[in-house]
């Protein structure tokens, strides 16, 4: 099937649809083919991201039916994810700036208008583009072609282009998307990462041939920025918000289960009475928008879970008592740190491994230890 033709499948479904999909993952599959856009990949991390499922869940079902050495590589793509989150607890608004180097060669903060609009004359770089607007989902591949033509070729910052594509994204991780941008560009790694139409043309199936990204690997360095992605137009990203469907909490007497977009797991106490809350602060949202597709994403899945109803506002504003008097319930996440309540901790898959690593190599290293203990997750799948 040519890629040209390939969508990823529908996303607003419900629980136990994703559990089937993780049970059809071949992990033997995925590590041979999930560098190409029509690869075997999972499309589970949307419901990554939003806490419907956790990577330790994944791994329990893969387990089930295959060995940890058949898995190694999806279990240390599951580890890239934490990796970086283990980087955003330890070094927190710091990895909204370049966090190790200054990005070098910069000429420009504003992201092309070949990027935006998908006319960047590269054909399977334009298709992922406009896939990603028009579904929110974009091949991890085609994200570091972006990344690598946005920031390294057309010499702009990764910040404002980063923004961009985690507003289109429904899987859009304020961990993975900044870091691995700047992964792509170098302030996050000691070198940048390079893309040319010989790769473009390996892992997407097309045969363009004397494009403007048909250099050797060595020309990019000194190479000027292509005429086509001169053209640059400052970017206007806004929410389009949910409506509320909860009043301010005015009494002490309940139980608050304090749900965020990235907590909407179905389980997480659901055999607890009180009233489920999922509470967004516009505030949270300002630097970052979430496109009209990814909130309709959010409020599907939310209305998955029973009894959640939904507030937008500030702290005054859905607090009309002191939070101190109330019962609060929420699960850790390093966006809702100046949240009221009891922490729940993630499932994490490598639970023991945390802290800041300098790089996923040094994490994987120790990560890759407690690879052992999941042999013990070959047995029937339990909910968290």
């Amino acid at each position: 099937m040519s890629f040209l033709t390939m969508n990823p499948p529908n996303f607003y479904t419900d629980y136990e649809t994703i559990l089937k999909r993780i049970r059809a993952i071949d992990p033997i599959k995925y590590a041979k083919t999930r560098n190409f856009v029509n690869g075997e990949v999972s499309y589970l991390s949307p419901y990554v991201t939003h806490g419907i499922i956790s990577t330790k869940t994944i791994a329990e079902i893969v387990l089930e039916k295959y060995s940890v050495k058949e898995s190694e590589k999806l279990l240390a793509e599951l580890g890239w994810r934490e990796f970086f989150h283990r980087v955003w607890q330890a070094e927190g608004d710091k990895i909204f700036n370049d966090l190790r180097y200054d990005q070098a060669q910069v000429t420009s903060g504003i992201t092309p208008n070949a990027i935006i609009e998908a006319q960047t004359q590269i054909k399977a770089l334009d298709h992922n583009i406009s896939r990603l607007k028009e579904t929110g989902y974009m091949h991890n591949h085609a994200r570091m072609w972006t990344a690598s033509v946005s920031g390294n070729v057309a010499k702009t910052h990764w910040y404002q282009p980063a923004r961009w594509m985690y507003y289109h994204l429904l899987d859009g991780d304020l961990a993975s998307n900044t870091l691995s941008w700047q992964w792509i560009v170098g302030s996050f790694s000691h070198k940048k990462y390079y893309t040319n139409q010989e790769n473009l043309n390996k892992y997407s199936d097309q045969k363009e041939r004397q494009t403007w990204l048909d250099v050797p690997y060595e020309a990019f360095e000194a190479m000027s920025i292509p005429a086509v992605l001169e053209p640059r137009t400052e970017l206007k990203l806004e929410n389009e918000f949910p409506v509320s469907t909860a009043s301010p909490i005015e009494e002490a007497d309940k139980t608050i289960l304090l749900y965020s977009i990235w907590n909407l797991d179905p389980l997480w106490r659901q055999d607890e009475e009180g009233l489920r809350l999922l509470w967004i602060e516009p505030e949270m949202h300002k630097d970052f928008a979430l496109s009209p597709k990814r909130w309709k994403f959010i409020t599907h899945w939310a209305s998955q879970i029973e009894g959640l109803k939904i507030f937008v506002g500030t702290k005054d504003h859905l607090f009309k008592i002191n939070a101190s008097e109330l019962k609060i319930f929420t699960r850790e996440y390093p966006a809702t740190q100046s949240w009221p309540g009891k922490r729940d901790s993630r499932y994490w898959l490598y639970p023991e491994t945390s802290g800041y690593y300098k790089n996923f190599f040094s994490y994987w290293k120790d990560a890759h230890k407690e690879i052992e203990g999941l042999k013990k997750l070959h047995q029937p799948h339990k909910s968290s």
